[in-house]
């Protein structure tokens, strides 16, 4: 009877070691990512010469409509300069937050979402917020067409997609004299921050093209394969329907 139980035992101990190494090794999984995504940001903010790169907040110059970038010359670093934000928001130092640090800044704006509840928000903050979630996704980490549907519905639950839209409730709450259009702009430089490499490949082919590089455009799911197509005059326009009905 003790040798089954002993035997038992050194079952229960060989699988808790294995659970005990696999947890081990997926921790090292995701930091090796994190650090490698840190590694890609601080790669393309080095190449930033400093001007040029987009500053944030309506006080401050904010740019809300399409920018045109010289394809004759260096592109890729001017495309870089343009998508690519540095330095602290005008809003950063109220919630703790740095477009030199995205990687720390990303859990506070994704507790955004929860601390400041869609069901709060008044009729027209409503609106307002559901205008910026529905046209705007984590689509290089997830499948879903947007962080929200237009009943306010979260689609997806990545940390991402929480920033995506506890951001938009901040500003408009919090700061209710930013338009609609500069709020976009912003969530759109956040996510360049989280994916440097999608984003500015798309700003290339943009001013390779021709083409403004609008917040549109760079969270075009379809913009390479318009652009590949020549389909040019549907960039930036939203589709008719996503998913089966």
């Amino acid at each position: 009877m003790a040798e089954g139980v002993t035997t038992v035992e050194q079952k229960e101990h060989h699988h808790s070691s294995q659970g005990e190494k696999l947890s081990i090794l997926l921790i090292a999984i995701v930091s090796l990512i994190i650090l490698f995504n840190q590694f890609q940001i601080s790669q393309l903010s080095g190449m930033i010469s400093g001007t040029g790169a987009f500053t944030s907040g309506p006080t401050t110059g904010a740019t809300t409509g399409g920018i045109k970038v010289d394809a004759t010359g260096d592109v890729v670093n001017e495309v870089i300069k343009q998508v690519i934000p540095t330095g602290t928001p005008e809003y950063g130092a109220e919630i703790g937050v740095s477009f030199d640090d995205p990687v720390n800044s990303l859990p506070v704006l994704a507790r955004l979402d929860r601390a400041i509840p869609t069901s709060s928000l008044t009729p027209e903050q409503r609106e307002r917020y559901l205008s910026q979630a529905t046209r705007i996704s984590c689509e290089y980490c997830c499948g879903v067409p947007a962080v929200a549907d237009e009943q306010g519905r979260e689609l997806c639950g990545c940390s991402h997609a929480y920033a995506l839209r506890g951001l938009p409730k901040y500003l408009i709450t919090q700061h209710p004299d930013w338009t609609d259009e500069e709020i976009y702009w912003e969530l759109t430089r956040w996510k360049a921050l989280w994916y440097p490499r999608n984003t500015v490949e798309k700003g290339i082919a943009l001013a390779s093209n021709d083409m403004e590089i609008t917040a549109e455009a760079l969270n075009d799911r379809d913009l390479l394969r318009k652009i590949s197509a020549g389909n040019t005059a549907d960039i930036g326009s939203l589709p008719n329907m996503v998913g089966g009905c």
